[in-house]
């Protein structure tokens, strides 16, 4: 009798534990990769830019001293690539990216991450009342001593994302994405022009609090082309602002005039803050 009660006993704990662990998986997938890099996705409901969204997330995990690449990935380096074909009930999928950092590639610099990251994605649902089936293809590339090619597939139903355990990671990897400029910072872009008449550089100004202790700038394309990394050639301080020169040589692009036609988006990190705004060549 003690065996038979002891067996009910557990049957029970059972019944009580396991469902949880299946409203869990509703909220992530499993790893999918090998010993040097592993990917996954999951879910959570929180607050962005003042209104609850639904999100996603893209979480890689690297072995160390491995790296991956931001979306712009630099002067070498491929662009992770995530196509969401497939899915249903999803009207759209906007990835964003944590403000990353640069490393050197064999005489190059390179952008991107160099450990385990989360790239946080907007769901958008065609119906909000119903699930979310997400179908992910990931392309992505991992460099040490040389660079490979990953690719995953993964597929998540979001139910009720409310309840999500995920939701901190979520912040956390939100509190790194560079913001929409606001009116009231002091922190920007200030102007972008040519250095000289043969136009083979950029000079960008731009302003900071006196007391940011980390700053880097990155600027991009909005046609996807490759643009050189600005690289830090002056600072100056005026009372409580530092003005900062970027250089940008331009002198390995085929037509650097151009540049002047084509639409920037310049990113800039200001010690753990990021921001992010439109920017042109005057």
């Amino acid at each position: 009798m003690l065996n038979v009660f002891n067996f009910v006993l557990l049957m029970v704990l059972l019944a009580l534990i396991f469902p949880r662990f299946g409203i869990a998986k509703q909220y992530e997938t499993k790893w999918q990769g090998t010993d040097k890099s592993q990917l996954r996705l999951i879910a959570a409901q929180t607050s962005w830019q003042g209104k609850p969204r639904l999100f996603a997330g893209i979480e890689i995990r690297l072995a160390p001293k491995w790296k991956t690449y931001w979306r712009s990935p630099g002067d070498t380096g491929i662009p992770p690539f995530f196509d969401w074909q497939g899915s249903r009930n999803l009207s759209k999928a906007e990835v964003l990216y944590p403000f990353p950092v640069r490393f050197q590639d064999a005489g190059s610099t390179s952008i991107g991450y160099k450990s385990n990251v989360t790239l946080p994605v907007v769901i958008t649902p065609k119906d909000a009342s119903k699930p979310v089936h997400l179908k992910l293809n990931a392309s992505y590339a991992i460099c040490y001593d040389l660079c490979v090619p990953v690719s995953a597939q993964q597929e998540l139903i979001i139910q009720s994302p409310s309840s999500s355990p995920f939701s901190q990671v979520v912040d956390f990897a939100l509190s790194y994405v560079p913001l929409p400029l606001s009116e009231d910072q002091r922190s920007g872009i200030k102007k972008i022009q040519f250095l000289s008449s043969n136009k083979k550089a950029l000079k960008v100004k731009v302003n900071v609090p006196k007391q940011a202790s980390k700053v880097d700038l990155l600027i991009e394309r909005a046609d996807g082309l490759y643009l050189p990394l600005p690289k830090q050639v002056e600072k100056t301080t005026i009372d409580e602002t530092v003005n900062l020169t970027y250089k940008i040589d331009l002198s390995g692009l085929d037509k650097p005039d151009q540049i002047a036609k084509v639409q920037l988006t310049c990113s800039l990190r200001v010690d753990s803050q990021a921001i992010e705004q439109p920017c042109n060549v005057e």
